[in-house]
């Protein structure tokens, strides 16, 4: 009885940490993050064929099948250094070009703390079923209000502030997912397959970009700096199986999330603020080599291409907002993910990865991803595990290099534009299993 009030109020703890602290900044493959779960991370974020704890409905539902029962929380500290660098003006702009100040500006606010809860409950040997709260994000940049020379209304040369010449400017994308799950095994246990519901909250506020009114349907709901909000829903689907003792292999298949508009951003994204959010699959094979070695590898689809607002190339000659009108131009990611794991004994496991993703990001569009420069492509990580009877400290580290788009500003004819990002990432998780 006392266990199941401790299981009770984890649970409920869980849901209201989340929903109080959905703010993230990842923006790895694209805007999702390169794994789920800690220990996930530590091995470049496989997760289809092999799933270790809690967090495993973010990879693959099936992973909780006959899972025992378990609590899991994790922190990550996340450190994203995006900035970007304009050629100097060459000329002096017509009306309704818009060259950007010579010189590179980085973007501030790059520290930000990700919280991650999950709990999983064992019905019996075959049949578990959980609740994963999880985040992504990372169309975030907050540029200073540098100083620069701007242009009224009529064309001609003013002093003015901003990159764009409204202030400060950015934007801020935070996506929460509830994932509720179950799952059992057939086959003698040789097949596991899981279903999860997906509810997904998501807010977003945009800044500094008020001088792009006039190409805006909606002007007075492009640049705001208000934070809005919206609900969504979709499902998800999975399996595994065991083809021989330590050979394994899995694949899923998320939805796309259908959400509410972002009505008072109505004015800068495709289709009246329409901003669903991308389906995703994949599949992986993980093989014990060892009884002390295991390796892992995993393919994942990213389907950008499905939303308007992220893959309409910027260069769509529609206003800001209207049907059919500009995006990111996004284009769908391959990602590859391999991974080891190594049981050191003692109660030691030691874990290193790499994640192969793709740059959504063309060249063609790199001016309007000043605001979204997600465009890392390469993830090193490493991490272990250390368990103290029923409790487990998990860590994971993740290293992504500098990688950089360059391409013309399309509202100013002969500047070079050119956008960078790289990232560090730690994360220590504490689990406890009943």
């Amino acid at each position: 009885m006392e266990a199941r009030i401790i299981r009770r109020s984890l649970v409920t703890l869980a849901v209201g940490l989340a929903m109080g602290s959905a703010s993230v900044a990842n923006a790895t493959n694209g805007y999702f993050a390169h794994g789920f779960g800690t220990k996930a991370k530590g091995m470049g974020g496989v997760g289809m064929a092999i799933s270790q704890d809690a967090y495993a409905p973010g990879i693959n539902p099936a992973g909780i099948a006959g899972m025992e029962t378990r609590f899991d929380a994790s922190v990550a500290y996340f450190r994203p250094e995006r900035s970007f660098e304009a050629s100097d003006p060459h000329r002096q702009p017509q009306q309704g070009e818009f060259p950007l100040a010579g010189g590179s500006v980085d973007s501030d606010s790059n520290n930000f703390f990700i919280p991650s809860l999950a709990f999983v409950q064992q019905i019996d040997a075959d049949r578990s079923w959980g609740i994963a709260l999880l985040g992504n994000g990372g169309m975030n940049t907050d540029y200073p209000a540098i100083d620069r020379e701007c242009q009224d209304q009529q064309g001609n040369p003013v002093p003015g502030r901003g990159v764009f010449c409204d202030g400060t400017a950015g934007v801020n994308l935070e996506q929460l997912a509830i994932i509720p799950t179950y799952a059992q095994k057939f086959a003698d246990g040789r097949v596991s397959v899981g279903f999860s519901p997906i509810i997904s909250y998501q807010r977003f506020s945009a800044e500094g970009i008020g001088s792009f009114g006039p190409m805006s349907e909606d002007p007075d709901n492009l640049s705001s700096g208000r934070t809005d909000s919206s609900w969504g829903y979709g499902a998800q689907i999975g399996f595994q199986a065991e083809l021989a003792e330590g050979a394994r292999v899995g694949a899923s298949y998320r939805s796309k999330i259908r959400a509410g508009d972002f009505d008072r951003y109505a004015g800068l994204f495709a289709n009246g603020g329409e901003f669903d959010i991308p389906s995703t699959y994949g599949l992986g094979v993980s093989l014990d080599v060892s009884p002390r070695v295991t390796l892992s590898a995993d393919y994942q689809k990213i389907r950008y291409s499905e939303i308007d607002a992220i893959s309409n190339p910027s260069t769509n000659q529609a206003p800001f907002g209207a049907d059919g009108g500009p995006g990111f131009g996004w284009e769908d990611v391959n990602i590859f993910k391999f991974g080891a794991q190594i049981d050191g004994g003692n109660g030691w496991t030691w874990r290193v990865g790499y994640n192969r993703g793709e740059n959504p990001v063309q060249s063609r569009d790199v001016m309007l991803n000043i605001l979204a420069p997600g465009v890392v492509k390469h993830h090193f990580t490493a991490g272990f595990t250390r368990e103290f009877g029923p409790h487990e400290v998990n860590f994971a580290a993740m290293y992504a290099p500098r990688n950089r788009v360059s391409g013309d500003n399309i509202m100013y004819q002969g500047q070079d534009i050119e956008i960078e990002m790289r990232q560090y990432e730690l994360e220590i998780g504490y689990a406890y299993r009943f």
